[in-house]
């Protein structure tokens, strides 16, 4: 498995993983990235801003996400709870999404562990957040050791919050 920096070359893999993930979303009832984001064009700022990241297996793409080292805005409110940590120490995945005829191999774990490897270069923990009826990512995450820490709005929506010390 190899887990890089999306180029522009990935553009169009990752807009088809990120649509079927739209589509298996819908399709569970789960209203999370069913208004139009994330879309094309935030893939290609993704990419152009350095913070896209895919992981291969061999040379074809299977799991798209962004990592952001740089903090989440939206992440300074948070209700019902409170983040483990109290400074912008932190990376944050979003848009994390598996490859429709890779479900259930576990290529949503293995991106979020290259993922933390990653970030533990420089970052004291993980954050992501949620739709409140995105049962499989907070049982994912869960189990690979997050920590619910809350409520956060963003982007009009209310999100649950998970915080993982790496």
């Amino acid at each position: 498995m190899i887990f890089r920096k999306a180029t522009t070359h990935d553009l169009e893999r990752m807009t088809q993983i990120m649509l079927d993930a739209i589509a298996r979303l819908g399709a569970a009832g789960v209203d999370q990235w069913q208004h139009g984001y994330p879309n094309c064009e935030r893939l290609e700022r993704d990419v152009a801003e350095g913070i896209g990241y895919v992981l291969c297996e061999e040379d074809k793409v299977v799991a798209y996400g962004a990592m952001v080292l740089t903090g989440e805005p939206a992440y300074a409110h948070i209700t019902d709870g409170g983040w483990l940590t109290n400074d912008d120490n932190y990376a944050v995945v979003h848009r994390m999404c598996v490859a429709e005829e890779c479900i259930g191999k576990g290529f949503g774990r293995e991106f979020m562990a290259a993922a933390e490897r990653e970030a533990a270069k420089s970052r004291r923990s993980m954050r992501i957040d949620t739709h409140a009826d995105n049962r499989i990512m907070q049982q994912m995450v869960r189990s690979m050791g997050y920590e619910y820490c809350g409520i956060i709005y963003f982007e009009s929506r209310y999100l649950t919050a998970f915080e993982k010390l790496l």
